[in-house]
């Protein structure tokens, strides 16, 4: 899985191509969950209104699903501390299930004990990384470990199992800006965190749908790819950039796990992008896909209508492209 320091997933700038003009459209931008967000849209409503509760939105997802902050809600269900769910963090769990058992289980949140091992995550357990510890805690991953009951609690088969959905609450954090954006009735906005997008309606200064471009992951001067999104959402994974080296050994560690083996992902996979109608399903599956093999990721991702992805991948020291069967119909 693809995690690091305070819900910041290392990713390839995802950039708006067009020129924005903001004498007519509302620009919101700032810092929120580790990360940054840049927001625009077409309203008449007044910006500091629509800013202070977009930053209500953010803070509801921390005291939910924050790791980092020791009274959420998640940080309690770590220390096994009896505590009333929220509807996000129910719906959040319940998505990563569905997602868990469709990617053949490449994604999942019961990683965070191992991403604490490797020094990525809000508990680093040791200034070194010991590789025979790492096989000791494989046994505490497993999202079929843990479950709802009827009463809507967490209940875990070990006490240690340590949930983190640092993968995930980015994008479920889009969607509910969405929501609130449309129960406002505006209908044209692109919404941009830490690099997981969702876009409706029409760019107004174009005319047309969102065109965005991602970056080459080599050459941070080009874009790679574009793509349009018409009421769609994308988010983009990467695990060039964040890693980690053992002291003792110069072991270098990337930050993308592979919750099967326990041990970080050591493919040729530079970034995954994910296209689907929801932010919190593409963040989900960018991360699964870093970790899964290239042909059993494509396979799934073909069978899945409502899905379509875009691989980067190293041979040679160059990069080369890997489509979904669809990808194409969404870049014309």
């Amino acid at each position: 899985m693809d995690y690091s320091n305070k819900f910041r997933l290392i990713l390839f700038s995802t950039l708006f191509l067009s020129c924005i003009n903001e004498n007519d459209t509302i620009n919101i931008n700032g810092d929120a969950l580790g990360t940054t967000y840049n927001i625009i849209l077409d309203s008449s409503l007044d910006k500091s209104d629509l800013s202070k509760s977009i930053d209500s939105i953010f803070n509801v997802i921390n005291n939910s699903m924050s790791t980092y902050l020791e009274s959420s809600i998640i940080s309690d269900v770590n220390k096994n501390i009896q505590t009333q769910l929220d509807e996000h963090f129910i719906k959040v769990f319940n998505k990563s299930k569905e997602v868990w058992e469709e990617s053949d289980r490449y994604f999942d949140p019961t990683v965070g004990i191992l991403v604490n091992a490797y020094g990525f995550g809000p508990l680093v357990l040791s200034d070194d990384i010991d590789v025979n510890s790492i096989e000791s805690l494989k046994y505490l991953v497993g999202f079929d470990k843990v479950f709802l009951n009827n009463n809507n609690e967490v209940v875990k088969e070990n006490k240690d199992i340590f949930i983190d959905f640092n993968s995930i609450a980015k994008g479920y954090s889009v969607d509910l800006i969405g929501e609130f954006l449309f129960e406002k009735q505006i209908n044209n906005y692109l919404i941009e965190v830490g690099g997981e997008i969702l876009a409706k309606g029409i760019n107004n200064q174009t005319k047309s749908t969102w065109k965005l471009g991602i970056q080459d992951p080599l050459n941070q001067d080009r874009y790679i790819q574009t793509v349009k999104l018409n009421n769609k959402a994308l988010a983009t994974s990467g695990n060039y950039r964040k890693f980690r080296l053992d002291s003792q050994t110069g072991e270098r560690y990337v930050h993308t796990i592979n919750p099967i083996t326990g041990f970080t992902s050591k493919n040729n996979i530079l970034s995954v992008s994910v296209i689907s109608e929801d932010c919190i399903t593409s963040d989900a599956w960018a991360t699964a896909l870093l970790s899964l093999d290239l042909e059993r990721g494509r396979t799934i991702i073909d069978q899945k209508e409502s899905l379509e992805a875009l691989w980067i991948i190293s041979t040679n020291d160059k990069v080369e492209i890997i489509k979904s069967k669809n990808w194409n119909k969404l870049s014309n």
